[in-house]
Parts: C-alpha cells; sequence; structure tokens
C-alpha cells in the first residue's frame, strides 16, 4: 500500500466557500472533499467485528525498520500501521485530504503558508502527547536526513513558527507551488524525545514508539513482522477507524518469490493475495481439500501507472535518443502479449491511460503553443499526432537500422558496431521478477536480429534494491504508480535535479528543459483543466523521449482470499487495503 501511496501525489487546494481565516476539517486539491467530516474510506464495514490475526505475504526481505531514508530496506506496514501524519488522504476521491493528527488546517488563498491545529488528544505509544515540538523536530530531520524527496520538498519551507503547543505555522519560498500545504500535511510525525539522542540515517531493527493504531509485537529479521493492535491508540473510536483496522494482530510473511508465496497461499499459509499476474490468475488458482479460495475481480478506474523498460541515459550505450527509440521499436507488444500473457493485458502507451489525463488525442492548440517554444528533438516529436503503431518486423527492422545508422552504427560481421569506437551495441537488463524473463528473451531474439546483444540478469529483491539506489544498471524493470492529481513526485522521477540525486526515481537519468518546466506547471496550476492540459503534456514530453518501453497493464483488481474472510463489495478509487478486510 505504501509503494503506491509514494507513486499518488497530492496537491492542495483550498475550499473557497470559506474564508482564508478560518480553519477547515478537510481540503481537496480542487473545490471541496466529498465529505466534511472525518469518514474518508466510505468501502468499508463499520460493523466488522475485531478479530485476532490477519496473515498476509509480501516478498523479498526487510533489514531495517525505518522506511523514511534510503538506507536499508523496510518492511510493508510501517508508514500506515505504526506513523500517522498530520493529515491523511482520501483513496476514494482523486486528491483529498482528512484530519490526521491534526484536526483542522488554516490556510490563505495564496498559499504562502499553512498552519496545522493537533488534536487534544493525540498521543504516541508511550502517552506522551503530540506537540509542536514534535512537528517541528519531524520537518527538521526529513529535512537534513530524509529521502532526497523529503529533503527537497522540506527545504522549500523558510520558516516554522510556533504558535501555541498545539498549533505550528509553515511559511514557504517557493511561492506559487500549490502542493506544499499538501506535502507538509501528509508529513509523518516522530516522537521527538525518542529520537533526539538516535541517530536517524541507521538502520535500525530497534522498535520504536508509534503513533498509530499499532505497535511492533514481534521481528523475525527478513521472514516476518507482526504488529499488534494499540488499545490505547487515541483514535481507536474514531469514526474514520471504523471498519479499517479489524484484527488484534497484522503478520506479514516475506517469500522468495510470487511463485513460492502463491503456494503458501493455497496451502491456507496466509489469508489475502492481491494478485499482480493475469495468467497466474487464470490458470494457477486451485482448491485443495482443506481451503476454499473466493476470487474477486474489480474494474480500476484510476490511472494504469507504467511498468515498462527504464533504459538508463547515463549510460554511453544509450545516451543517444535514436539508440534508445531503435531498440524500443524492436519490442513487438501483440507477440509478447498473446505468448507471456495469453492476451490477457492492455498495452500500455504512458503513465495515464484509462484517465482523462493521459494524451491520447492530437495536441491542443494550448499543447502546440507551449510545445512550440523548445526546439530540441524531442519537444519537436511531442508536437506530432500520436501513432499507436503495430509491430512489423520487416518495416520495424528497417527503420531501427535507419536510426542507428544515422548516430554512427553499422552492422559489421553480424554485430550492430559504432564505426567510430568499433564497440558492439549491448546492455544488460536487470529485474527482481522472474516472470519476466521469458518476455525478454523474446525481445533479445529481436534485437539480434540487428546484431544488438541483449543480457538478461534476474537478482533478488535486496541487490535490486540496491542497484537501482544509485543508478547501477543498464536498464531495470520498474513499476510508477499514478494518481488523478500529479503534482511535485514528478520531479522525482523524471526532474533533472534528481537524476544526480542517488534514491530518486528518476531512474532513466532524464534532464530535460521543457520537463522541468511543465512538471513546475502541474504543481502550480490552480484548476484541474490547466492540470488536465499539463499532464497530457508531460505525458508526450516523456513517450518522445524514449527513456521507456512501457509494457502492458492490467484492467481489472484481482484479489483472492480464503473464504473465512471477508472483504467490502466495492473497493476505493486508488485500489484495495487488505487492512479493512475481516473475518467472518
Amino acid at each position: 500500500m505504501f509503494k503506491f501511496l509514494l507513486i499518488i501525489n497530492f496537491v492542495f487546494s483550498f475550499n473557497y466557500s470559506c474564508f482564508a481565516q478560518d480553519f477547515n476539517k478537510t481540503i481537496a486539491m480542487h473545490g471541496s472533499t466529498d465529505r466534511d467530516d472525518v469518514a474518508r474510506d466510505t468501502k468499508v464495514n463499520i460493523n466488522a467485528p475485531i478479530n485476532n490475526t490477519l496473515k498476509l505475504a509480501t516478498i523479498g526481505t526487510f533489514n531495517s525498520l525505518n522506511p523514511y531514508i534510503i538506507k536499508g530496506i523496510a518492511p510493508p506496514g510501517i508508514k500506515g500501521l505504526m506513523i500517522e501524519s498530520l493529515m491523511t488522504w482520501s483513496p476514494d476521491e482523486p486528491f483529498s485530504l482528512y484530519p490526521g493528527i491534526a484536526e483542522a488546517i488554516k490556510i490563505p488563498e495564496d498559499r504562502k503558508w499553512v498552519e496545522f491545529k493537533i488534536y487534544d488528544e493525540a498521543k504516541f505509544s508511550d502517552g506522551k502527547s503530540i506537540t509542536s515540538e514534535d512537528v517541528i523536530f519531524s520537518w527538521k530531520t526529513l529535512k537534513n536526513s530524509g529521502r532526497p524527496h523529503t529533503r527537497s520538498y522540506y527545504s522549500m519551507v523558510k520558516e516554522v513558527k510556533v504558535i501555541s503547543n498545539k498549533r505550528v505555522k509553515f511559511f514557504f519560498s517557493n511561492e506559487g507551488n500549490f502542493e506544499m500545504p499538501l506535502i507538509v500535511g501528509l508529513m509523518p510525525v516522530f516522537h521527538s524525545k525518542y529520537w533526539n539522542n538516535k541517530n536517524f540515517t541507521k538502520t535500525t531493527l530497534e522498535p520504536f514508539i508509534s503513533s498509530g493504531p499499532y505497535k511492533i509485537a514481534n521481528i523475525e529479521t527478513g521472514r516476518s513482522i507482526t504488529f499488534i493492535k494499540n488499545e490505547n491508540w487515541w483514535k481507536i473510536n474514531s469514526k474514520d477507524s471504523l471498519g479499517r483496522y479489524n484484527f488484534k494482530n497484522i503478520k506479514y510473511d516475506f517469500y522468495r518469490d510470487q511463485n513460492v508465496a502463491l503456494e503458501a497461499f493455497l496451502s491456507g499459509e496466509f489469508d489475502i493475495n492481491i494478485e499482480s499476474d493475469a495468467v497466474r490468475w487464470e490458470k494457477a488458482y486451485h482448491q485443495n481439500s482443506q481451503n476454499k479460495i473466493i476470487k474477486n475481480t474489480f474494474l480500476k478506474h484510476s490511472p494504469s501507472g507504467i511498468e515498462a523498460i527504464i533504459l538508463n541515459s547515463r549510460k554511453p550505450m544509450l545516451q543517444d535518443r535514436n539508440v534508445r527509440k531503435a531498440i524500443s521499436l524492436l519490442f513487438p507488444y501483440e507477440f509478447v502479449n498473446k505468448i507471456v500473457n495469453h492476451g490477457l493485458l492492455k498495452q500500455t502507451f504512458g503513465p495515464w491511460d484509462n484517465s482523462e489525463l493521459s494524451a491520447k488525442s492530437d495536441p491542443s492548440q494550448k499543447a502546440k503553443k507551449i510545445l512550440s517554444q523548445y526546439q530540441d528533438d524531442i519537444s519537436k516529436d511531442a508536437l506530432k499526432k500520436i501513432n499507436n503503431l503495430s509491430y512489423n518486423e520487416r518495416k520495424t527492422i528497417k527503420q531501427s537500422i535507419s536510426l542507428l545508422e544515422k548516430s554512427g552504427w553499422k552492422i559489421i560481421d553480424q554485430k550492430m558496431k559504432n564505426i567510430q569506437s568499433g564497440k558492439s551495441l549491448s546492455f544488460e537488463v536487470i529485474t527482481n521478477k522472474y516472470k519476466m524473463e521469458k518476455l525478454l528473451l523474446i525481445w533479445k531474439d529481436k534485437l539480434r536480429k540487428i546484431g544488438i546483444d541483449l543480457k538478461i540478469r534476474i537478482i533478488d529483491s535486496s541487490q535490486f534494491q540496491n542497484r537501482i539506489q544509485t543508478f547501477d544498471f543498464d536498464a531495470i524493470i520498474f513499476e510508477y504508480y499514478m494518481s488523478l492529481s500529479p503534482g511535485n513526485e514528478q520531479s522525482i522521477y523524471w526532474g533533472s535535479w534528481a537524476a544526480d540525486q542517488n534514491g530518486s526515481r528518476n531512474y532513466a537519468g532524464i534532464k530535460h528543459k521543457a520537463i522541468d518546466e511543465i512538471i513546475k506547471k502541474i504543481t502550480n496550476a490552480k484548476i484541474r483543466d490547466n492540470l488536465i492540459e499539463y499532464t497530457r503534456i508531460l505525458d508526450r514530453l516523456l513517450r518522445s523521449g524514449k527513456w521507456m518501453i512501457p509494457l502492458f497493464h492490467d484492467p481489472l483488481h484481482r484479489i483472492a482470499h480464503q473464504a473465512y474472510i471477508a472483504i467490502p463489495d466495492e473497493i476505493p478509487l486508488y485500489g484495495f487495503n487488505p487492512w479493512t478486510a475481516w473475518k467472518k
């Protein structure tokens, strides 16, 4: 769930029906929120019984409990179950925030500052009251020691004032960035006295004091983590907690890969499996004499996101757009989908497919005017009509060779070689997903026809994580999740500043003036129509740059669970949270 909260961006907008100097309980990106109180998730069973243990599974391992630093790998659940933020997002609205630790928010029309009022009742699990001191400590800590994107975000705060023990006010240096009140609103709040004498940047397996509905009960390093409900949680009887935390314990077991995890699920080792493989869903789910599996599908209504082969343009072989375009053209989508996915998935063209944010039509006049300011090849290509052409091997091979020849490459002795250096065109794709091997082998065969050597390496999740943190790869398979409200996170994915920041998610090494400026326009958009227009332009630029070879997306949420487990009849806009399940 967290991996989704990272790729969802939240952009604040003031509810203009209220006076600027008034405190408000909720805030929406544009317009007003769907609800006026803290009941932010309507897709839950508020009458669900409380049962003993929910057993879940995840892939990989963990070696730290701190998910806010670049070092180490943290388990799921830390953020959602243990650490609360000032405000919380609504999973069932394009972008709305509701009270978290803060019961109210005050913001002026120009958004130069934001003030939060903390609940008087808000407490950490040790009973200490949550105060402005903890908020300021958290901001300073994340600004100085957090991940690159948090350091970047919180450095835009030029001043923080304590109004009272329960009121704190942030002033922004980057005026016009309408997302900043949101960025601060989603800031996690740490126990200042607990962390004050500890090294925040150091990985640790020491359970820390929490502010959320759960605490850590047990850890088996790298194998499992169990959370226990905090019966003294200060919001345990609040409206927004009803139906969301229906178990006394939540346990995550860690598995080597998805196939091993599936066998464990089918044997009854854990309760819910959110399936990401459509073929496995159709072929591998079987009943046994001891367990009955319930399969549910829900139509997706949010952007597809983009799972793609990311080409690292920092590498000499992949710096040239013509090279990236040539190898992209040789990916046979229809054939791969048929062989690998049994035709069950949809081809992905851009990050915002399945939404109004996708650039699926001709560029508007506004887009043409903006893009015409930039005279580079990428911006010029973005002005063209988007054609999603089918793969034609003979035609495609001819086109790819032509592009490579323009950039100084030629087939010599059945190898694609650089005329000047004599080096062969070769690159390696690394992935931690075994299911991608067949897909890559098909592509390897197509590349080999024009003398390009593709190497494939499957590594474990910890190795993969360590290598992508430092951009130590030629190409990777990675998935970006997107929301209906793009914002500052786009600069982490595609911004020039992030290309040189270890730990950022600009894995492609993108440095492009037009992209940087369009991202600024997205974060500054005051009305949704402008947000839509600028996001479509960004979509065009990303497609034109050929930094990614988009793969496929599933139009369905696929959720399987044991027969003794129940889930809501509907799921929120942004997907299912297993913590909202219950035992019958």
